[in-house]
């Protein structure tokens, strides 16, 4: 029995080393993302993973409305939001003061 008991922790040890360094931040940035998508509102800065600026105009079930430019409107995939800004915040204004 002590035979295969080395091998069996040698086991247990390297599959728990496994979760902690690779599933368990998988599982992390995932939820992270989920909740970036979700807290995304009509009015939020958004940028896609196709690297589109734009401002939301509507939101659906699986989608948004984006303006990009004066009179430009494009329908977007939920899942293509990568980052978020809400125009209100104080990144946004100084990003505003120097625009202008």
């Amino acid at each position: 029995m002590s035979g295969i008991a080395g091998p069996l922790v040698f086991l247990a040890i390297a599959t728990i080393a496994w979760y902690v360094l690779f599933v368990f931040p998988q599982q992390k940035q995932a939820r992270e993302r989920r909740e970036v998508i979700d807290s995304v509102k009509i009015g939020d800065e958004i940028i896609t993973y196709g690297g589109i600026f734009g401002v939301v105009k509507e939101v659906e079930d699986d989608w948004f409305i984006i303006t990009i430019a004066d009179n430009v409107d494009i329908k977007a995939a939920k899942e293509a939001v990568v980052m978020r800004r809400d125009p209100g915040s104080p990144d946004a204004a100084a990003k505003d003061e120097v625009n202008d």
